[in-house]
């Protein structure tokens, strides 16, 4: 479960902020879709078949529709009474598994060409964390690719504090070297690595007057907004960001 959904179900209403973050965080994950589609070859007869870690109620797979971007698509989340309202559940190119990955997935291996997950590693204890990759990598076909988004820290900086936000359900932010290292352990080869938009972040972004783009962007689209998209498109560590990996 991601930050947003579980902040909006405590507080019972909709939220600016958190409905910002789910726009910038879907955005990028269809987008890896769409290279990873374009990369392989992939087409409306030969669809990719993708995995959703912590997919809510399937809205990835329903905002990827309305792009007209079309997978075999397999959403498996924790929480069944999400997938009880999911907005793709009656599309036959559609499957929603109420599973809890670190027990493992029904999913065969092998049988994946792509996985995504937004915001769910940070709800993962530390001591699974090894085991749920290490099934996200079995799960994948070779020439596969995995892209997972958490709030994290890094070896030289904390951005996120687990005492201030126990509240969210967060119980690991894992470290940017050690989780590349862990994964790389298991066999994944890191294909490339992006900032983003982490909505407890302790980032810091430019004062008004040091950079003429982040003050366009803050005079035209508020705060919140500038600080999202220049999360979004710095090279510097945000607290935050997109992981991507190959099974070769």
């Amino acid at each position: 479960m991601s930050h947003s959904q579980y902040k909006c179900q405590v507080q019972g209403k909709e939220s600016y902020i958190d409905n910002q973050f789910v726009i910038f965080s879907q955005s990028y994950l269809m987008n890896q879709v769409h290279i990873y589609n374009k990369e392989k070859g992939h087409t409306t007869k030969n669809r990719v078949k993708l995995l959703e870690l912590g997919c809510y109620n399937g809205r990835v797979m329903h905002f990827m529709t309305q792009q007209m971007l079309f997978v075999d698509y397999t959403g498996v989340d924790v929480t069944q009474k999400y997938l009880a309202h999911s907005p793709v559940a009656n599309r036959k190119d559609v499957t929603l598994l109420c599973e809890d990955v670190t027990k493992g997935l029904s999913i065969a291996d092998g049988s994946q060409d792509m996985i995504i997950s937004s915001e769910v590693l940070e709800h993962i204890n530390p001591e699974d964390l090894p085991g749920v990759m290490q099934t996200l990598y079995n799960k994948l076909k070779k020439g596969g690719r995995c892209c997972v988004a958490f709030p994290m820290n890094t070896r030289d900086k904390m951005f996120h504090n687990l005492e201030k936000e126990q509240g969210l359900g967060h119980v690991n932010f894992p470290v940017y070297e050690d989780f590349i290292q862990l994964c790389e352990n298991i066999g994944f080869t890191l294909h490339h690595y992006d900032s983003g938009f982490s909505l407890k972040s302790s980032f810091r972004t430019p004062r008004y007057g040091k950079d003429p783009l982040y003050d366009k962007l803050r005079d035209r689209l508020g705060s919140p907004a500038a600080r999202a998209v220049w999360m979004t498109i710095t090279d510097e560590h945000t607290g935050g960001g997109y992981f991507t990996f190959d099974k070769l």
